[in-house]
Parts: C-alpha cells; sequence; structure tokens
C-alpha cells in the first residue's frame, strides 16, 4: 500500500513540477530538444533544479528535501558513474529497492540535453562522495 501511494504521489508531484517548469521557463533558455552543442554545458545544479529533480529526491548538496523518491545520498552510495547516468536515463533499469519502478519519468534521454547530462551526473556522484 505504501509503495502505491508513495508512487502515486510521486507522479503527481513530478506532475506538477513539470508543469510549474514549463511555465516559468517561458522566454528563458531553449527546451533541451532545441539547445546545441554551441550553447555548451550548464553547471549540474542548473541541469538539477530544470529538471525539477528536487520536487521528488532528498540530496543535500542541492538543498531538496522532498521524500517523494530515494534520498540519492543513501540510495547512490558506492555506485558508479555508469549507473548514475543509467539510473537517470533507464530508471526502471535501475530502481532503488524498496521504490519500484515507474515513478521516476523515463524520458529524461530526450529530455535533458546530451551536453546536460554529464555536468548533471557529476553534481550528484561528486554530491554523494562528499556526504
Amino acid at each position: 500500500m505504501r509503495a502505491t501511494t508513495v508512487a502515486a504521489g510521486g507522479l503527481a508531484c513530478a506532475g506538477a513540477a513539470m508543469t510549474i517548469a514549463a511555465f516559468a521557463g517561458a522566454g528563458s533558455d531553449p527546451p533541451a530538444a532545441d539547445r546545441t552543442a554551441a550553447q555548451g554545458p550548464r553547471d549540474g545544479l542548473t541541469v538539477w533544479i530544470e529538471q525539477g529533480c528536487g520536487s521528488c529526491h532528498t540530496f543535500a548538496p542541492a538543498n531538496a528535501h522532498m521524500p517523494m523518491g530515494p534520498d540519492l545520498q543513501f540510495s547512490l552510495r558506492g555506485r558508479s558513474r555508469k549507473y548514475v547516468l543509467e539510473s537517470i536515463v533507464l530508471p526502471s533499469k535501475n530502481a532503488s529497492p524498496g521504490w519500484g519502478t515507474g515513478a521516476m519519468p523515463e524520458d529524461y534521454a530526450q529530455r535533458i540535453a546530451p551536453a546536460d547530462l554529464d555536468p548533471l551526473v557529476d553534481f550528484i556522484v561528486d554530491g554523494v562522495r562528499a556526504g
């Protein structure tokens, strides 16, 4: 029951965050699909914020405290950079124990510009190591 309730709450939270981000981003940076390599990568925290990661995950380095998804300080401790990347772009492949699949959107590989994935992963990996 708890996993179903948490998953449903997580989906609702993610949907609300995406809607807010869409309206808040109007007139600012173009969507990831429209960004070009010439614009260059942004820092990982900026990508984290833009993608709404903190609307579901707790992660102290980002000052994020939402219990809808796993606390990344704990769920990614000891994990490789490759594992973190796969957890973002293929979330059902590496679902954290106790959280199941389906709550995290499966389209981050399309939504996040390729140039922004590395800084995001580096930000997460460095934050986990520092914690």
